[in-house]
């Protein structure tokens, strides 16, 4: 997961509000529960009732900020409380499978941060507690849902730039203290799950599943990466090219080069509002309103209220491929969390 998110401008829900607003309950009170709260907080159907944490000050504070009306002061707490329908885990990488199966087994449908899991064991752990308790469950992977991004695949589907020959996205940036998470390998940190996920994620996206992968990387001292980068091969004869980085600073942008013209995604592409398409002798410019993580939340209720227990634009199966994928690079450039290791 990462924090860089944007909850501005409004999100308009206004045909899918139902007879009484979908109740949601924050588990964490970081910077990217932050940023969903706020986004809810744009949603006429959706209201967050409550909040939990590891110590009672922090829930209070979260909950006095956005006006909630439970505070729990352990995550134990805000999975019991059966005001809550659905739970939103926006912990660390390394609590993802046990905060999101312990959710599901009290009877809450869940949005999981990405990376979903720490690897496709747990991945497949957590669709089987979803399955078995009748509950929805989705990852969080917000740039599936955002307009501009979306309409960029419409473009790419259709023909507008020919056949793609390579997709290339990088994210990168300076996360240089020790004891930062991104550093810290109990909490799942280097640069892939956090920030990688991203240019995989839009490759993925407008590709499909990738059929091989290389890569490498440059691990810290304490066995996590702070550089990692490769290619992917797909089907269709198409490449991917992506690095991340937790050392310094990358373009933020991704391209998508076809065989009759090209689509530039605007920094930050991962929740861009414009795009610039060339095609045919002509560029255009595109820009689409973007109302952040309420695009997200707002598919999760649809969904839900339709019956489902999961996401027809990010399935359970393609958050397992994803992870999967996350795996086999760790693989390749030799990381290992502690909690993977055998005792």
């Amino acid at each position: 997961m990462t924090d860089a998110a944007d909850a501005t401008d409004a999100i308009d829900a206004s045909d899918t509000a139902g007879p009484a607003p979908l109740r949601w309950g924050i588990a964490s009170t970081g910077g990217i529960a932050t940023r969903m709260a706020e986004a809810l907080g744009t949603l006429p159907d959706a209201e967050v009732v409550a909040v939990g944490s590891r110590t009672r000050d922090a829930a209070d504070e979260f909950a006095g900020r956005f006006g909630i009306a439970h505070a729990h002061g352990s995550y134990e707490a805000l999975f019991a409380d059966d005001d809550v329908d659905i739970v939103y885990v926006g912990s660390p990488h390394n609590l993802h499978h046990d905060m999101t199966v312990a959710s599901l087994n009290a009877g809450r449908h869940v949005l999981c941060e990405k990376a979903f899991a720490l690897n496709a064991g747990q991945a497949r752990a957590m669709v089987a507690a979803a399955t078995a308790n009748r509950r929805f469950l989705m990852e969080a992977m917000w740039t599936w849902f955002i307009p501009a991004v979306v309409e960029v695949k419409r473009r790419v589907d259709a023909g507008d730039i020919g056949r793609v020959l390579v997709v290339d996205a990088n994210f990168g940036i300076p996360i240089l203290a020790d004891d930062a998470r991104h550093r810290r390998p109990e909490l799942a940190g280097g640069a892939l799950l956090d920030l990688g996920i991203y240019p995989l994620s839009i490759a993925r996206f407008l590709l499909g599943e990738p059929d091989e992968v290389n890569a490498f990387g440059r691990l810290t001292d304490r066995g996590v990466d702070a550089l990692v980068g490769g290619v992917l091969t797909f089907p269709s004869g198409a490449l991917a090219t992506f690095h991340s980085t937790i050392d310094g600073l990358s373009s933020l942008d991704a391209r998508v080069v076809g065989t009759e013209g090209s689509i530039v995604i605007e920094p930050r592409f991962w929740h861009a509002r414009a795009f610039t398409i060339t095609s045919g002798g002509v560029t255009q410019r595109v820009e689409i309103p973007n109302a952040g993580l309420a695009h997200e939340a707002d598919h999760v209720m649809r969904r839900i209220r339709g019956g489902h227990l999961e996401s027809d634009v990010l399935p359970w199966a393609t958050s397992i491929a994803n992870m999967e994928l996350l795996d086999e690079i760790r693989r390749q450039i030799g990381v290992v969390y502690p909690d993977e290791r055998d005792p």
